[in-house]
């Protein structure tokens, strides 16, 4: 894991301050880290000189990066965004299709504010951020990972 240099830390931040339209300037005082799967990771810990194993322990996973001008946002990492562009917010008649990691269509959304120079949309519903999606020829692109999809079903 690989500590990301001041100038790459600010560039990310000021990338997603410009997508979002928000203020992320709390975010500096924070240290992120790179795995070599591109996945980044924020501690408010230093940890460059301890032995840690596993990150999640004292850090929260915030995004991965896909290529160098796409970087996607974790759930964690959309909790900390309070954007004012480039955001759905899902109708909650689907919010159940939607934890269970489907892919949703435009007729599920209630309200959509989107700019197609953003790769990535902020998930919303209910004025909580559930996460990130894309969109491809009117599908919303669900990315909840397996490990974190619910039955909604079994749940209620």
């Amino acid at each position: 894991m690989d500590k990301l240099k001041i100038k790459q830390k600010n560039d990310l931040i000021n990338s997603l301050s410009n997508l979002y339209f928000c203020d992320l300037d709390f975010l500096k005082d924070y240290n992120f880290y790179k795995t070599n799967s591109e996945k980044v990771y924020i501690s408010k810990i230093n940890i460059d000189n301890l032995n840690i194993t596993r990150f999640s322990s004292i850090g929260v996973y915030f995004g991965t990066f896909h290529d160098n001008f796409r970087f996607r946002l974790s759930i964690e990492g959309s909790k900390l965004i309070n954007p004012s562009k480039n955001y759905i917010i899902l109708k909650k008649t689907v919010l159940s299709s939607y934890l269970a990691a489907e892919n949703l269509f435009k007729e599920d959304l209630e309200f959509i504010n989107w700019e197609n120079k953003c790769p990535f949309l902020i998930v919303k519903c209910d004025n909580k951020n559930l996460g990130s999606v894309s969109i491809k020829d009117n599908v919303i692109l669900n990315y909840i990972p397996k490990s974190r999809k619910l039955d909604y079903n079994k749940l209620f």
